[in-house]
């Protein structure tokens, strides 16, 4: 038994050792290899501001936000359109009992000082696009909770909580001309920024 399963664990290594391959896939395989990857590094400066206060801070905390896009094969990629905009917010708040249902209803900040979902820009010969950022105001960094419970007129009870910082999630996107609408060939890079109360 034993030289019947040695047999075939050698013949099974030959038949490895024969297989090749004639072409590699190309760009609009997503299983191929990541020579043909394209990359976004996202990074933001500073990484931590504090919120808008027209008392403490009059002037703007901004954050410098500069995507590089790159093929891994061929290098920075010139006049592309990254997309910026804000994928969520994370508060850091635990709600003070388990029934309760809360959520952040608070500010999410603005680009290039006044667009407040998303703005886009073109990157240079380097490969990088830059935009601005600007943290919500103080007064924006709330969390309501809903308790679960209703008020003599049968109205649900809300508590508002302000927050001392939250987690700004920012992404930077790009889709190659080769890639379909709908397909899961999005490029995309991540930074995270911290407003402080």
């Amino acid at each position: 038994m034993r030289k019947i399963i040695f047999a075939l664990l050698i013949i099974g290594l030959l038949g490895l050792a024969g297989c090749q391959r004639s072409e590699s896939p190309g760009p609009g395989d997503m299983f191929g290899p990541s020579s043909t990857a394209y990359v976004i590094d996202l990074t933001a400066h500073p990484s931590v501001v504090q919120a808008i206060d027209p008392l403490r801070n009059p002037a703007n905390s901004e954050v410098i936000l500069k995507a590089r896009l790159y093929r891994y094969d061929k290098g920075p990629l010139a006049r592309r359109t990254i997309y910026f905009y804000v994928d969520d917010v994370d508060p850091h708040f635990i709600p003070p009992s388990e029934k309760w249902t809360c959520e952040y209803i608070g500010g999410y900040g603005y680009f290039n000082g006044d667009q407040p979902k998303s703005v886009r820009a073109t990157t240079n010969s380097n490969g990088v696009a830059t935009a601005r950022y600007t943290p919500p105001s103080v007064r924006d960094l709330v969390v309501m909770c809903d308790t679960g419970e209703k008020d003599d007129l049968g109205n649900p009870i809300y508590v508002y909580y302000k927050l001392d910082s939250i987690d700004v999630l920012i992404k930077a996107t790009w889709r190659g001309q080769e890639w379909p609408e709908d397909s899961l060939s999005e490029t995309y890079g991540m930074a995270v920024v911290k407003v402080l109360r």
